[in-house]
């Protein structure tokens, strides 16, 4: 049996070879029908899904009213679909002519498939595109945006570009303030803003490219898209009857970049020129040093002296390195010249057609009037009277410090670093124990180390000062070592004492203490504190004050020094047993007023009161403590030997005078012919005289009483 491709071989050898071409024709029709097919098939899918997608966007914004009521994300997101779609559904249209009936003149489903994409693409892509690039200027600038139509609002408050670094460094060059990065990447952002702005106009009005729709899509929208976008640019171009619209963006982007660009540099001149960190520092410098370094200051307390020493040095120290970096040249320019970055950025400015040339003569004008008024100031500060704070190096094309201020700075810089200049310079607060504190071998010690420093000090850091400001320094590094050495000692000094006055006194240990003592008050004089060193041998000597007036308050206790018997107010003129009262006879004893038992625990006190004074210093004597117990030592002396010039012995025979019987009415008689005498000046004389007067004035009273009742009872 004959297979059917044999017989169809045999049917071809049979005829024609027209015949054979027209089955080849039909056979490759069929083949581009089937392809056709596929790719209609294809097309057609995306068609429904993006026809379908963007009735049901129509709807969802039909039924939110106002655009602000939907999230702009959600117009980015499709703006972004509608983009891919339109550039999917391009589809290439040489296959509809193996279809007749698909040819344009029986089939503009095509045509209608456009009309109907370009529909949405102005209100969903053009509009959001809009819209995003008055956001993005909103946000550079700070200017709200008006609601409904998404535009900037004219004629409000624009913002500064805000500084991402405001942490203040020390700089004289522009490019180093955190104000001029602002500038800069306010200048940049704006940049992109304009090329972004120019391609929008370009796609909508004069017909743009598709590499100007790319980058207009990744600067608003944030992302990248493939494709040749050839369909997208023919969709973006607007109608005539909007040519205006170009104008009114143009100048409102303008407005407000300029407005924003306007205050940024502001900022910045202001910065630079208005509050300068040079001018900050030397006013700074001259607030702290008036006065610091005038031989004719009043001495002022060291604290106060050390911070004003620490401040000027740290306002040194940032001037030398704010002028040691150099860039400073543009301070004595006639036009302000901020270097090449500064430059660059201008340049851009003037090429960037939001901003433009009449922006950086409006900017040029701005700065240079700032800069003649900071050039004025500039002349005030350093340009008056005397040596200036800081000159012009030619060599190194900078501003630096004069030869005076630097020296000043040298000599604060090493004078700081000197250990009794050390706020921690006293390492023992008060009241601490002495094993804590120290010993005086150990002050001495110390106080020697001190003297040595302060001698290399003066030798080595003095003349590193300005002529003028040595004599003062050397007032306060003498004052500073003293008060150092006095306080350590004076510290050991005390805490080596007992707190009781009254307890038992170490007279070994007080003596080695005076000789350390001396010691230092040799090396007190050596650095220039020989008054501390006298007070300080002072101290020695008040501790044996402290304690003879704790003897003297045990006098005090004897009824020779009862207060009763100073003032009689109390004598109503019955007999007074005057004798019994000073303590010179026992109550109904006939043995005649003696004051030997007074004598006796004076002596008591006196031979306590002499290793005291003994251990004393030749000023001592003349402190009137000291005095009163030589005195009354003096005196029992003179009692013991029964001398007529005994103020005691006068006493004791004044007492015996006026008679254990003493009344109203032989008080005048008695007290008259037992006057004491006047000659005697230690405190038992002074006593007795302060004794007589009160009682004779309590006599007189007594009288004066007794007549006027008298006279009474007679009328």
């Amino acid at each position: 049996m004959t297979s059917p491709l044999h017989r169809a071989r045999e049917l071809l050898r049979g005829r024609s070879p027209w015949l054979t071409l027209a089955w080849l024709l039909l056979a490759a029709w069929a083949l581009a029908i089937l392809a056709a097919a596929v790719q209609l098939d294809g097309w057609r899918q995306d068609l429904s899904r993006t026809l379908l997608q963007l009735n049901a966007d129509a709807r969802f914004r039909a039924r939110a009213h106002t655009r602000e009521a939907v999230d702009p994300e959600w117009y980015r997101r499709k703006a972004l679909a509608l983009l891919t779609a339109t550039e999917r559904l391009q589809q290439d249209a040489a296959w509809t002519i193996f279809l007749p009936g698909s040819w344009r003149p029986f089939d503009n489903l095509e045509e209608q498939v456009q009309a109907r994409l370009a529909r949405e693409f102005g209100d969903i892509v053009v509009e959001t595109l809009r819209r995003e690039l008055y956001a993005r200027a909103g946000q550079l600038t700070g200017v709200p945006l008006v609601r409904g139509s998404g535009d900037l609002q004219m004629g409000v408050e624009c913002q500064s570009p805000v500084p991402q670094n405001l942490e203040r460094r020390l700089t004289a060059a522009a490019e180093d303030l955190p104000e001029f990065v602002a500038v800069a990447d306010y200048v940049a952002n704006v940049e992109r803003l304009d090329g972004a702005v120019q391609s929008f106009l370009s796609l909508q009005y004069a017909g743009g490219q598709p590499e100007q729709l790319r980058k207009l899509v990744a600067y608003t929208l944030g992302k990248e898209l493939p494709g040749a976008l050839e369909g997208a640019v023919r969709m973006f171009q607007g109608s005539e009857e909007v040519s205006i619209e170009p104008v009114l963006m143009q100048s409102r982007l303008q407005w407000a970049t300029r407005c924003s660009l306007s205050k940024a540099m502001g900022a910045l001149h202001t910065r630079l020129l208005n509050t300068n960190d040079l001018f900050a520092l030397e006013q700074g410098y001259v607030e702290r040093s008036t006065g610091l370094f005038e031989p004719s200051t009043r001495a002022v307390a060291f604290d106060r002296t050390l911070e004003r020493y620490k401040a000027v040095h740290a306002l040194l120290e940032d001037q030398n390195a704010l002028l040691s970096k150099g860039r400073n040249d543009w301070m004595r320019q006639g036009t302000l010249q901020l270097g090449s970055a500064y430059q660059d950025v201008l340049r851009r400015i003037e090429r960037t057609r939001l901003f433009g040339p009449e922006t950086l003569q409006q900017l040029q004008g701005q700065s240079g009037a700032a800069f003649i008024e900071f050039r004025r100031q500039f002349e005030i500060a350093f340009g008056g009277h005397g040596e200036p704070g800081i000159v012009w190096l030619a060599a190194e094309n900078r501003f630096g410090l004069s030869s005076e201020r630097a020296a000043l700075r040298a000599g604060l810089s090493a004078l700081l670093k000197t250990s009794f200049m050390a706020e921690t310079a006293v390492p023992h607060p008060a009241g601490k124990d002495v094993r804590e504190a120290g010993t005086l071998p150990k002050v001495l010690q110390e106080a020697r180390a001190l003297a040595s420093e302060r001698a290399r000090a003066v030798a080595e850091v003095l003349p590193l000062f300005p002529p003028h400001a040595q004599p003062v320094v050397a007032r306060v590094v003498d004052a500073r070592v003293s008060e150092l050495i006095y306080q350590r000692a004076f510290r050991i000094v005390k805490a080596a004492w007992p707190s009781d006055a009254k307890g038992p006194l170490d007279t070994a240990a007080f003596r080695q203490q005076r000789e350390q003592v001396l010691a230092l008050q040799a090396v007190l004089k050596e650095t220039g504190g020989g008054g501390l060193g006298d007070r300080l041998v002072a101290t020695l000597d008040g501790e044996l004050v402290r304690r003879l007036a704790a003897l003297q308050d045990d006098w005090r206790q004897q009824p020779l020094q009862d207060p009763r018997v100073s003032d009689f107010s109390w004598w109503q003129g019955d007999p007074l047993p005057l004798a019994q009262a000073l303590g010179a006879a026992d109550p109904g004893s006939p043995v005649p007023p003696s004051f030997s038992r007074t004598a006796t625990r004076l002596d008591l006190l006196v031979q306590q009161a002499k290793p005291l004074l003994a251990l004393g210093s030749p000023a001592l004597a003349a402190d009137p403590a000291a005095a009163r117990w030589l005195q009354l030592q003096a005196e029992l002396e003179r009692y013991a030997a029964r001398s007529s010039d005994s103020s005691l012995l006068r006493l004791e025979r004044y007492v015996a005078a006026v008679g254990p019987d003493l009344r109203r009415d032989n008080c005048a008689e008695r007290l008259a012919t037992a006057a004491p005498a006047l000659d005697g000046d230690d405190e038992i004389a002074r006593r007795h005289r302060q004794l007589h007067q009160a009682l004779s004035q309590r006599c007189h009273e007594l009288r004066a009483e007794a007549a006027l009742t008298g006279a009474s009872l007679t009328q």
